[in-house]
């Protein structure tokens, strides 16, 4: 029966695989431009900037003559609140570029020093409320990932790549404050973006925050789709080297030594434990990243948290070597390959490359006492706006066994302006020992547009699917879920600032047919004119944990949350939470 229930899922996943492909075909490849005029580009929607013999200094001062010929970016508008309009306060971006950098300057204005809020001084820190100016550029020009580098009125700087915020650029950035407005230079080496010298052309957008009236405003955008990569404007004009080479390509080496000393009945015996690591940027668009006897103190920081709920919670990697460029593998991550599963290990290589719209990411890790050793493949293409397609191999050696793991997946814009999508993915695992063989999927249909979202969603996983190095926190089950949300888009004269209802539905059943869950949630959250924030929800949730209780948990709350003060330094939160639950890790 078991065998029939598995035949019969990969039945539909090739069905459901071979409708994606029959989209793919009928799909829009054009660039998109928003409905209104995006200044500073030219008939072809470029943003053409000038290359310089020498950058500027970067001291938040724009005296020097060379910002003069810089290309010119104006006329912001509001994504929040009010979508579409003009921004309330000017800002202008200046661009320019030099052989190995490319250079930026905002000119913002504001009321007073006074209304001016900016409170993070640390590095990476979360600025969500403050006064701040964002680059962004999609290097690969896949219109659907993109390097962003974010600057306060403070100065403080966060940076992330490709979606992950772990990663650490090097570049520069410098901010002066009058009454009037405040500015800011940033300069991007070139040696620190990831990126093809065969694309002459990359996307290129300006954000910018504006702490007094708590407007998010941006350069170029569509209303319906503000953060849809594919209304940024052409970047053309850069002093990208022909032959791909790197500005620094040395191998770069850090050394640690450690020492132990033992100390028995008869002699003392010394231990000695040494690490290696380093990074070589063979190309632009090619990075070689290795460990030998990676720093163990790092390993037990690692673990260090710890998880007493019934299900296995996901937690962030700490180890530098899985940090550093994992956003390479988020179509195998955490699903096929979550990294805690890898304890100690003694050698490990991690090689990542883009080319054209594909990015690769290669990971080994050997353990050679243990004889373990792990291997991750994840490739990642985007062969135009409207599609991506994705392919991860995972393999796991174990004395006496090896597994391999093999996920596909993809994702198809269709429909009047790419408003409905379709996703999918599905993941097969065998072992020598047949032991956690089975697959999982997932297929999804979405529509957005400017008021409405809606999805519909189907997703399972067998009942003995279990990749050694996966996280799958729950399997045997077949689960369908559905949500929809209402926007509402205030205009000037409204009492809001911006509101939005919502509810979902799940339902789903093991694979023998028993009960697997039920639940269901609304709620409501609208921001008042003084910015006042009043959100309440309820949640009903019934779910079965065969392997702890014969009986399905019936769990529900009710949830209220004010916010009073707005963006102002003092604010204050209420929260109140009133129901039933077994388990607050269920999701």
């Amino acid at each position: 029966m078991a065998e029939d229930d598995d035949c019969a899922v990969r039945v539909k996943a090739l069905i459901l695989c071979f409708l994606f492909l029959f989209l793919h075909l009928f799909s829009c490849r054009a660039h998109e431009r928003p409905p209104f005029t995006v200044d500073g580009t030219n008939e072809r929607y470029e943003f053409v900037i000038h290359i310089v013999d020498e950058a500027p200094k970067i001291d938040g001062r724009i005296d020097e003559a060379v910002w003069a010929i810089a290309a010119c970016a104006s006329n912001y508008r509001q994504v929040f609140p009010y979508r579409g309009e003009p921004a309330s306060k000017e800002t202008k971006t200046l661009a320019l570029a030099t052989k190995d950098a490319l250079c930026f300057a905002f000119i913002c204005a504001i009321g007073s020093r006074a209304k001016l809020h900016a409170y993070e001084t640390r590095y990476d820190a979360n600025m969500e409320r403050d006064e701040r100016v964002t680059v962004s550029l999609d290097t690969m020009h896949t219109h659907e990932r993109t390097f962003d580098f974010t600057v306060n009125a403070r100065g403080a700087k966060a940076d992330s790549r490709f979606g992950n915020k772990r990663w650490d650029g090097q570049w520069e950035a410098a901010v002066t404050v009058s009454d009037n407005e405040w500015v800011a230079e940033i300069l991007i080496p070139l040696s620190t973006l990831t990126y093809d010298p065969k694309v002459s052309s990359w996307g290129i957008n300006f954000w910018r925050y504006i702490s007094e009236t708590q407007e998010l405003c941006a350069w170029a955008f569509h209303p319906d789709r503000p953060f849809d990569e594919r209304y940024m404007p052409h970047l053309v004009g850069m002093p990208i080297p022909p032959t791909g080479k790197s500005t620094s390509n040395d191998l770069q080496l850090q050394t640690k030594f450690f020492a132990t000393t033992k100390y028995d009945h008869e002699e003392g015996s010394t231990t000695s434990m040494y690490g290696l690591n380093g990074e070589w940027m063979m190309h632009t668009n090619t990075s070689l990243r290795f460990v030998l006897k990676p720093d163990f103190s790092e390993a037990e920081e690692a673990f260090e948290s710890i998880d007493v709920s019934y299900v296995e919670q996901l937690l962030p990697d700490k180890r530098e070597f899985f940090v550093q460029a994992s956003e390479f593998f988020d179509e195998v991550s955490p699903e096929l390959f979550y990294s805690r599963r890898i304890k100690r290990f003694d050698m490990g290589i991690k090689l990542t490359s883009v080319l054209k719209g594909t990015s690769i990411g290669l990971l080994t890790t050997h353990g050679l006492k243990e004889n373990e050793h792990n291997i991750a493949l994840n490739i990642r293409s985007t062969p135009n706006p409207m599609t991506r397609l994705s392919f991860g191999y995972v393999g796991a050696l174990r004395k006496g066994n090896h597994s391999h793991s093999i996920g596909v997946g993809g994702r198809i814009r269709f429909g009047n302006d790419g408003r409905f999508s379709f996703s999918c993915s599905y993941a097969s695992h065998s072992s020598g020992n047949n032991l956690g063989d089975g697959n999982a999927g997932e297929f999804r249909l979405h529509y957005y547009d400017r008021f409405w979202s809606a999805s519909c969603e189907y997703s399972f996983a067998s009942p003995h699917f279990s990749p050694p190095l996966g996280y799958v926190p729950r399997k045997d089950f077949k689960r369908w879920s559905f949500h929809v949300s209402r926007n509402f888009i205030p205009k000037q004269s409204s009492f809001y600032r911006g509101g939005s209802l919502w509810a979902r539905y799940s339902f789903g059943e093991t694979f023998s047919g028993s009960f697997f869950n039920r639940s269901y949630a609304m709620g409501l959250r609208i921001t008042l004119k003084d910015q006042t924030g009043v959100s309440i929800s309820y949640n009903r949730s019934r779910h079965a944990e065969y392997h702890i209780r014969e009986q399905p948990s019936d769990d529900h709350s009710l949830n209220c949350w004010l916010s009073f003060g707005g963006n102002r330094p003092l604010r204050l939160e209420v929260s109140y939470a009133l129901g039933k639950a077994f388990d607050s890790h269920y999701r």
